[in-house]
């Protein structure tokens, strides 16, 4: 079977610039070990690249001329986009199946011959978010239940049968290669004595949401507060062909604020390591931070971390909120600065590793193999199906409300991911203290004003529960 893959994110021989193209690779290379012909046609990089050999009976052609680096890679210009047009469509002229890693590909008269399968990796970049409402695929393949509900609750709403056709397939860890292992030569090569120095992680891309500003807060808590005068965080220098204006400006910004909270020594740049010695980097760490409001739609490094016995501290956004109890990671609300280093001075002062039992779980959530193995069956017997239809809802006063999962309440204040922060909201949460949904005509006898319904619902706050 000949199966072609999309990728809007440039692809390397052996370079994994995140977890969706770390995903691709292995989804892709289980496929052509089994015997399928795979091509991947990815977006190219400013340099000329050719054509690669990624595995066994896989190859990418970085050919699609999208705008690079991100955002924005659908600003291309009529003349580019023709190009990737005809380029997918001609290497679809003889495909059996056509699979779309995160739902970033927008033509969908390109595909509507072929069984296409759609994989949403996230739920925040705007051409995922577009492809979930566009793209009307055959089968869909989510990477959390967080993201699942998310789709469903979004552009299912207008496509009912979309709820249908979708999977929920968690992403692996790979436990074979991320597990704790020997750190001195990645120590030595860094420059760092891990005896005498505290070592905390931040790795993640240059984007304001990844958390690197509450990284910096936090460390100035840890140093002017707590007298934590040893620690140091690593951070990972993006791919210089990868870098933006955007994010050249956010590093000047964030090295601007190290320097005015005098933190600057406690923050060190490190190479872009290849995948295969991220363990090493996980494994030097004490505590891998992820505190920014991003809304994952997985989040692979808290996971990873774990995997290699490192503790992880991660914001209640997304899939953070619910993916894994507290007792196996450890989550604050999103900007408190004073509770993030409250529990990583816990965490160093009992020299706290992931414990056996919490790996253990962490192996049967994310089973890499299982996730490898139910892709290419999604991917293998996808059918042609019927069009997807759009369908408006008509509400009516008895029917159910719920808080949309993108939101949670807290106290007297309202958590919403896509916004990212907290507002009031008292009434609301005395509402559903007792309750897990109301419809309007409840509310209205309990004394809740239209007004008030009306701005609940347009600040998407609750939502229809089906």
């Amino acid at each position: 079977m000949k199966i072609v893959m999309f990728s809007i994110n440039p692809l390397f021989p052996k370079v994994v610039t995140g977890g969706a193209s770390k995903h691709l690779y292995h989804i892709a290379s289980h496929l052509g070990k089994v015997g399928h012909h795979v091509e991947i046609l990815c977006a190219k990089t400013d340099k000329s690249q050719p054509l690669f050999k990624w595995s066994e009976n896989v190859w990418v052609y970085p050919i699609l001329p999208f705008n690079l680096p991100f955002p924005l890679p659908y600003d291309t210009g009529g003349p580019d986009l023709s190009l990737i047009i005809e380029r997918v469509s001609k290497s679809l002229q003889n495909a059996d199946r056509f699979y779309i890693h995160d739902g970033e590909f927008l033509i969908p008269d390109v595909y509507q011959h072929i069984p296409t399968i759609v994989s949403f990796r996230d739920n925040i970049y705007p051409e995922s978010v577009m492809g979930s409402f566009i793209s009307k695929p055959d089968e869909v393949i989510c990477v959390s239940e967080y993201s699942e509900v998310v789709i469903k609750h979004t552009a299912g709403r207008f496509y009912p049968d979309l709820n249908n056709r979708i999977q929920q397939v968690n992403n692996g860890i790979d436990f074979d290669r991320f597990k704790p292992v020997d750190i001195h030569q990645l120590a030595q090569e860094l420059g760092l004595n891990p005896e005498k120095e505290r070592i905390l992680l931040h790795p993640h891309r240059p984007e304001p949401g990844k958390g690197l500003l509450e990284t910096i807060r936090v460390v100035d808590r840890l140093v002017h507060h707590y007298g934590l005068n040893h620690v140091k965080v690593l951070i990972p220098e993006w791919l210089g062909s990868m870098v933006s204006t955007g994010d050249r400006k956010f590093y000047d910004t964030m090295v601007g604020t190290m320097l005015e909270l005098k933190v600057r020594d406690h923050f060190q740049f490190v190479p872009w390591l290849p995948i295969n010695r991220m363990p090493e980097y996980y494994s030097l760490g004490e505590v891998t931070l992820c505190l920014g409001n991003i809304v994952e739609a997985f989040g692979n490094v808290a996971y990873e971390s774990l995997a290699c016995g490192t503790p992880s501290i991660v914001a209640r956004v997304g899939v953070h909120r619910t993916l894994l109890q507290e007792s196996i990671i450890n989550k604050v609300h999103f900007g408190d600065i004073v509770d993030s280093a409250d529990q990583i001075m816990a965490i160093l002062s009992e020299n706290r590793r992931v414990t056996p039992d919490a790996l253990t779980t962490l192996k049967t959530k994310m089973d890499f193999k299982y996730q490898v193995e139910q892709y290419a069956q999604i991917i293998l017997s996808c059918r042609k199906r019927d069009q997807l239809q759009f369908n408006i809802h008509n509400h009516h006063e008895k029917e159910g409300f719920i808080i949309a999962p993108w939101c949670y309440l807290d106290g007297e204040r309202i958590y919403h991911d896509f916004q990212g922060r907290f507002v009031p909201a008292a009434l609301l949460n005395n509402i559903f203290a007792e309750r897990t949904k109301i419809t309007k005509e409840d509310a209205m006898l309990i004394g809740i004003t239209q007004a008030t319904w009306e701005m609940w619902v347009n600040k998407t706050w609750i939502i229809p529960e089906t």
